[in-house]
C-alpha cells in the first residue's frame, strides 16, 4: 500500500498536539534555554529535523532596516529646501519609543504579549498554551511577532549579487506556511533580537514595522492616516483602535466603515486588557470603552504618496524623473544608492531618504501657469502639447520641466487632462517618449558643423531653389527644398540664412558638409535621438532632410541641452536632478562629479553665440523682456504641426516646444497665425522670468578668425575687359562665368560687375558670374578742373576746353579789384585738380571796377 498524502501539521491543531507538541517543546525549551547556554540548542541531537532550516540561515535580523517614506525636495522662493514629494513601498514614518506617545507602546503589550518585559524573547507560557488540546491563544510574543515581520521587511529581500537569487528561498517561502519549522525559525531569531537589543528597542521597532492597513505602516503613518495627528497625541481609545488593527490589517483598518464593528470588538478587548493588567484605571478603560468606533471617531487623512500627490501641481513629472533616476545606472555603470543594481534597489525600497533636487518650484509653478495659459487642457482641435525644459547654463542642473498635462501613470487616467508620459524627456527608462520633430531648430547643428570645418558665417552663398547633391554619410542624395511660405532669396550670408531660416540655405551650406557630421555634432551637443540610440542607426536614404529638422525626433530637454553647451561656451553638461542624498542614517551619499565636457572650441561657440543672438535680434517676437541678450532659433515641422522656440541666456538655457501629442494636425489650419506664435509668446515670458530670477550676462565677442573662417573678398573687376577679369579673379582661385550683356555705365564690352559682388565675402574656388555693359548708361570720364587763377577770364575759358570742360559752365562772379587785375581769374571753386564729369559747374570771382558789375571783359 502507497503511503498517504503527507500532511503538515500547525501548532494548536489536536492531531498536531498528538504528534508534535513532544517535539516542538523540546526544541522551544531548548532554545530558550539559549538565552543562559547558546550552545544548547544546536548541539542538541534530539531537536526535530526542523531545527536545521535555521541552521543556514543569518544569525539575526537588523531591526533598524524598516521601509519608510522617502522625501523629495526642490528649492523655493528664496533656494531654501522645501518638500515636493515623498514616496514609498510602505508607508512609514520611524519614531522613537518616545515618540510614539504613552499609550500606544502600553496597548501593544497588553494586547499581544503582557509578559513582554519578563522573557527573553519566547514566552512559554503562551507557547504551552498554545500547543494544548483546546488551543488558547497564540504562541508568538512582540519579539516574535517583529521577527516574523522583519524577515518579510528584511531577509527575504536579500539577493546574492553574483546569481540574482535569494538569499533563502525556502525561508521566504515559509512565511506564509503556519508551520513547526516556521515558528521555531521565530523563536530563534526572537533570542537572537533580545540578546542585541533591548526591550524599548524591541518594543519601539515593533511599532514602527506593524502593518496598520491601507498601505500603512508604523504607528506615526497610523496615526496620521486614521486620526490626522501625530503617534504622541493619541488618546487611549485611539491608540487600541491602532493595535486593534494590526491582528487583521486588512479587514481591522478604519479606511472604511464597514471595518468600524470589527474593529471596535477587538479594540474593546485591547482596552479590557490594558486595565487588567493595570495600565489604565477604572474610569480610563470605561471612558475609552464609551467612545464609539464610527466617522466622529476616525479622521482619515488622504494618503499622499507618489508622484500622483507632489504637493505643487507642476513638480509631477519631475519627481517622475527623480524616481527613476534614483534605480537607473548611471552613465559610468555605477549607482546613486547602492554598490550595486540589487544594493541600489534595495536603499530605495527601504526609503528613509531625503532627495535634495535642482527644481526651482517658483519658476516651475510659473512657467506651468504659462503653459496652461497657451496650451488649456479643453483645446479640442487637435491634441495639444506644451512643454518646458529649462538648464542652468555650467552645470545642467534642471531647473524647469513642465508639461500642459497632470501627472497620472495609471490605466485610468483622463487622457484629456493627465498622461504619465514625459514630454520633456525620451525613453521609457525616464518615463519619456517618442519625442518631436525639430523642425528648423535642427539647424544651429549644421551651423555648427559648417563653423568648425573652417567656413565663415559671412559667406555669400546661393541661397535659390534649385536641386543639390548632398554628401550623406558616404554617399551624394538629392534634395530640393523650398523655403517657408515659398520666399525666394537668391543670395544670403550664413547669418542671414539662419535669421530668415532658409531650407535653400542650409541645403547649400550641406553641399560643403556631410549629414554625419552634422549627427555628430548634435550627439555631443546632447541632441541624440528621442527614441534612443544613435543617429548612426538612421537609414541613410532619409537623412539629407535632417539638415533642415525632417529625419527625426528630439525632445525639449536635448534641445536646451544643445543651447546649453553654446551658452556656456561650448561645454556639454549632461541634465542632473539630483544635488544631494541625504541617507536614513543621516550621512550624506557620495555624488558622482558633474558629467561636463568640452564638445565645441570657446572659438565656435563664440560664433554660434553671436549668429543666434542676431537671429534674435532679427525676430523681436522671441526677444524677452530685460537686458540681457538672448540667443535663440525657431523651429517649426511640415504643415505647422509642431513648433518650437529653443534659446539661453549667459544663465538659462530653454526650450519650450507645442504641438501634437499625436496626430498631424496643422496648428496654422486650426488657429491661424496666433496659434502658430503661441510658442513665442511662452518662450518670452518664461525667459523673462526665468531672467529675473538667474540674471544674464553679455556673451563674450565672437572669436574674429573664427568669424572670418576661410572666406575671402571678392576683388573688384568693374571696368576691366572680361579676359582682365577672368585673369585676376582666376589668379585668386575662382571660377569664372561670363553671363549676359546689362545696361551699364561701364563703356560697352567691359565689366559692370560681377555675382557676388566686389568685396564680398565668399569661399575659395567660389564660382563668379560676370556682367559685361552696353555702355547704354556711360558717359565721357571725368576730367581734372584746370587751375584757372591769374588767367585773364578769355584763357580760362580756353583752358576749361583744353581740359575737356565746357567752358559755358563758368559761372562767374565779378569783384572790385585794383586796375591791374580787372578782368583777372581772382579765386575758383572747385580746387585746381578736382576730378568732374564734362557738366561740371566752376565758379570762379573775376576783378572789376565795382561789385557786380562787368567790366566789358
Amino acid at each position: 500500500m502507497s503511503p498517504g498524502p503527507r500532511v503538515r501539521h500547525a501548532p494548536g491543531s489536536f492531531l498536531g498536539s498528538l504528534l508534535g507538541v513532544v517535539g516542538f517543546s523540546v526544541v522551544a525549551g531548548l532554545l530558550v534555554s539559549a538565552t543562559v547556554v547558546p550552545g544548547v540548542a544546536v548541539a542538541s541531537e534530539t531537536a526535530d529535523s526542523g531545527i536545521d532550516v535555521f541552521e543556514s540561515l543569518p544569525d539575526f535580523v537588523e531591526i533598524d532596516e524598516q521601509s519608510e517614506v522617502s522625501t523629495i525636495y526642490g528649492r523655493g522662493e528664496a533656494q531654501e529646501a522645501i518638500p515636493i514629494a515623498q514616496f514609498y513601498s510602505q508607508n512609514r514614518q520611524i519614531v522613537s519609543l518616545a515618540e510614539a506617545g504613552r499609550w500606544a507602546p502600553l496597548a501593544a503589550i497588553a494586547g499581544e504579549d503582557a509578559r513582554f518585559y519578563d522573557h527573553g524573547g519566547v514566552d512559554m507560557i503562551s507557547v504551552v498554551r498554545a500547543l494544548s488540546p483546546v488551543g488558547a491563544g497564540g504562541a508568538s510574543s512582540l519579539t516574535m511577532q517583529l521577527v516574523r515581520q522583519q524577515i518579510v521587511e528584511v531577509a527575504c529581500a536579500i539577493v546574492d549579487p553574483t546569481t540574482g537569487a535569494r538569499q533563502d528561498e525556502e525561508l521566504c517561502a515559509d512565511q506564509t506556511a503556519d508551520s513547526y519549522g516556521r515558528k521555531l525559525q521565530e523563536m530563534r531569531f526572537a533570542i537572537a533580537l533580545e540578546q542585541r537589543y533591548t526591550k524599548n528597542e524591541i518594543l519601539a521597532a515593533y511599532l514602527n514595522i506593524a502593518n496598520y492597513g491601507d498601505a500603512t505602516y508604523g504607528i506615526q503613518a497610523a496615526a496620521q492616516r486614521y486620526f490626522s495627528i501625530d503617534a504622541s497625541q493619541l488618546s487611549i481609545a485611539e491608540a487600541a483602535s491602532l493595535l486593534a488593527t494590526v491582528q487583521y490589517p486588512s479587514n481591522l483598518n478604519l479606511s472604511q466603515p464597514e471595518h468600524y464593528a470589527g474593529n471596535q470588538a477587538r479594540r474593546d478587548y485591547v482596552i479590557q486588557r490594558m486595565h487588567t493588567v493595570g495600565f489604565i484605571t477604572d474610569a480610563e478603560r470605561d471612558e475609552a470603552l464609551a467612545i464609539p468606533v464610527d466617522d466622529d471617531f476616525v479622521q482619515l487623512s488622504e494618503l499622499e504618496s507618489g508622484c500622483m500627490a507632489s504637493y505643487y501641481g507642476s513638480t509631477g513629472f519631475f519627481c517622475d524623473y527623480v524616481s527613476r533616476t534614483l534605480q537607473l545606472p548611471q552613465p559610468d555603470g555605477s549607482f546613486l544608492l547602492g554598490a550595486d543594481q540589487a544594493a541600489n534597489q534595495r536603499a530605495f525600497d527601504l526609503g528613509g531618504l531625503q532627495i535634495f533636487t535642482s527644481i526651482d518650484v517658483t519658476l516651475n509653478e510659473q512657467v506651468q501657469a504659462v503653459l496652461d495659459e497657451y496650451t488649456p487642457l479643453d483645446e479640442t482641435r487637435l491634441e495639444l502639447g506644451g512643454a518646458v525644459s529649462m538648464l542652468e547654463v555650467g552645470s545642467g542642473r534642471i531647473l524647469v520641466m513642465a508639461q500642459n498635462k497632470d501627472f497620472d501613470n495609471t490605466d485610468s487616467a483622463d487622457a484629456q487632462l493627465e498622461t504619465g508620459v514625459n514630454f520633456n524627456v525620451g525613453g521609457s527608462d525616464l518615463g519619456g517618449g517618442q519625442g518631436f520633430q525639430p523642425g528648423s531648430g535642427y539647424k544651429i547643428f549644421a551651423l555648427a558643423a559648417w563653423i568648425e570645418a573652417g567656413y565663415s558665417v559671412s559667406t555669400s552663398l546661393d541661397t535659390s531653389r534649385h536641386p543639390r547633391q548632398i554628401p550623406s554619410c558616404g554617399s551624394r542624395l538629392p534634395a530640393d527644398p523650398q523655403n517657408n511660405e515659398g520666399r525666394s532669396f537668391p543670395r544670403s550670408d550664413v547669418v542671414g540664412i539662419m535669421e530668415n531660416s532658409l531650407n535653400t540655405g542650409i541645403m547649400e551650406m550641406g553641399t560643403r558638409l556631410d549629414v554625419c557630421d552634422v549627427f555628430e555634432v548634435a550627439e555631443r551637443m546632447g541632441a541624440g535621438p528621442a527614441q534612443g540610440g544613435t543617429y548612426a542607426d538612421y537609414p541613410r536614404d532619409q537623412v539629407p532632410p535632417a539638415l533642415i529638422g525632417g529625419a527625426g525626433n528630439v525632445t525639449p530637454m536635448g534641445m536646451a541641452e544643445a543651447f546649453q553647451t553654446i551658452a556656456s561656451g561650448g561645454v556639454h553638461c549632461e541634465p542632473t536632478a539630483i544635488d544631494r542624498i541625504v541617507a536614513r542614517d543621516g550621512s550624506e551619499l557620495a555624488m558622482p562629479a558633474r558629467d561636463c565636457e568640452r564638445v565645441l572650441t570657446p572659438e565656435v561657440a563664440s560664433v554660434m553665440q553671436y549668429v543666434l543672438q542676431e537671429v534674435t535680434n532679427a525676430n523681436r517676437i522671441n526677444d524677452p523682456p530685460g537686458p540681457a541678450p538672448v540667443i535663440s532659433k525657431t523651429g517649426t515641422s511640415n504643415d505647422v504641426v509642431q513648433t518650437w522656440v529653443n534659446g539661453a541666456s549667459s544663465s538659462i538655457a530653454s526650450s519650450v516646444w507645442i504641438g501634437n501629442i499625436q496626430g498631424d494636425t496643422g496648428l496654422l489650419s486650426v488657429g491661424g497665425r496666433a496659434m502658430w506664435d503661441r510658442r513665442s509668446a511662452v518662450f518670452t515670458q518664461v525667459m523673462g522670468a526665468a531672467l529675473d530670477r538667474y540674471p544674464g550676462a553679455a556673451f563674450a565677442p565672437p572669436d574674429e578668425s573664427t568669424l572670418q573662417g576661410n572666406a575671402v573678398a571678392l576683388p573688384d573687376v568693374a571696368g576691366q575687359t572680361p579676359d582682365e577679369a577672368r585673369a585676376t579673379l582666376e589668379g585668386a582661385g575662382f571660377t569664372v562665368v561670363v553671363g549676359a550683356t546689362v545696361a551699364g555705365a561701364q563703356e560697352a564690352g567691359r565689366i559692370e560687375y560681377s555675382s557676388p559682388g566686389a568685396g564680398a565675402l565668399v569661399l575659395p574656388r567660389t564660382s563668379v558670374t560676370l556682367l559685361v555693359s552696353d555702355g547704354s548708361q556711360s558717359t565721357s570720364p571725368d576730367a581734372a578742373i584746370p587751375s584757372l587763377e591769374g588767367m585773364t577770364l578769355a584763357d580760362a575759358g580756353t583752358a576749361m576746353g583744353a581740359a575737356g570742360l565746357d567752358a559755358a559752365n563758368l559761372q562767374v562772379t565779378w569783384a572790385r579789384a585794383d586796375p591791374a587785375s580787372r578782368c583777372v581769374v581772382l579765386d575758383q571753386n572747385p580746387d585746381a585738380g578736382t576730378a568732374g564729369p564734362p557738366t561740371s559747374p566752376v565758379s570762379i570771382v573775376v576783378g572789376a571796377d565795382r561789385d557786380g558789375i562787368d567790366p566789358g571783359c
